[in-house]
């Protein structure tokens, strides 16, 4: 998982789509969901709250965009949120956090190795379904704390991207219980393609679409791009790195 925040922070699960199962409904792989999750790190051990270690290092390296999350145990994505009916959500699972990809040269932090994430909330989840489109314009979940926005774009299909940006909305103030649940945010007459995606320096008209179902014209400015995938998004996979991910420097 990648990992952002520093007020507070925030995992997102890297999807991918591989193959269908045999009942043809759903995707043949783990990976099948796109999933945000609030957190916080505890030494296993001691319970003892380790996740300043984390925001020290991000502060102190701010030339570093990503930050990666491996788990040390296996389970199904889908106990986090949405568990058998006779069990109850899970809220930890161990782990050890890298600073870059840990797949990519990523190193272990000190401290946070064979670390305990607690769950304080399920921020956003969808699982993909073989019926779902892409959509025609691009669309991201807004998320995060009031005085630290957000987005990831929203993952639908198969060719479509991974993405997390660090962004301001001037003019507009969020309440936690706004952010308690990512909001949808979507950018009319911008392509849901990769090479059209929010980059930093933009400024941009979008609509905010609140959990009542309002739609909320914001403007947003993307600061900097923390995440960018596309490849893995492929059927099949690819992990060989596209024209785009390499002039955004994601290709190691």
């Amino acid at each position: 998982m990648m990992v952002v925040g520093v007020r507070s922070v925030f995992l997102s699960h890297p999807p991918m789509f591989v193959g269908l199962c045999n009942d043809k409904a759903q995707f043949k792989t783990e990976h099948r969901f796109q999933l945000i999750l609030e957190v916080t790190f505890e030494q296993s051990r001691t319970t003892h709250d380790v996740t300043e270690i984390y925001k020290q290092d991000r502060l102190r390296h701010p030339d570093i965009r990503m930050y990666s999350l491996q788990p040390g145990e296996r389970f199904a994505l889908a106990e986090i949120f949405s568990p058998p009916a006779s069990s109850e959500p899970r809220r930890s699972f161990q782990a050890q956090v890298f600073q870059g990809h840990l797949e990519r040269g990523g190193e272990v932090l000190r401290g946070l190795s064979g670390i305990t994430v607690r769950i304080k909330r399920v921020v956003y989840a969808h699982e993909f379904r073989r019926e779902d489109k892409r959509v025609e314009n691009l669309e991201y979940i807004l998320f995060g704390t009031p005085d630290e926005l957000f987005l990831a774009h929203r993952i639908l299909a198969p060719g479509d991207f991974d993405q997390l940006l660090f962004v301001r909305v001037p003019d507009e103030q969020f309440s936690d219980a706004d952010l308690s649940q990512g909001l949808r945010v979507v950018v009319s007459g911008h392509p849901n393609g990769s090479s059209g995606r929010l980059r930093g320096g933009q400024k941009i008209a979008a609509q905010l679409l609140r959990i009542d179902g309002q739609a909320v014209n914001i403007t947003l400015q993307p600061l900097r791009e923390l995440y960018f995938e596309e490849s893995e998004l492929a059927i099949p996979p690819s992990f060989e790195a596209t024209q785009e991910e390499r002039d955004a420097g994601f290709d190691h």
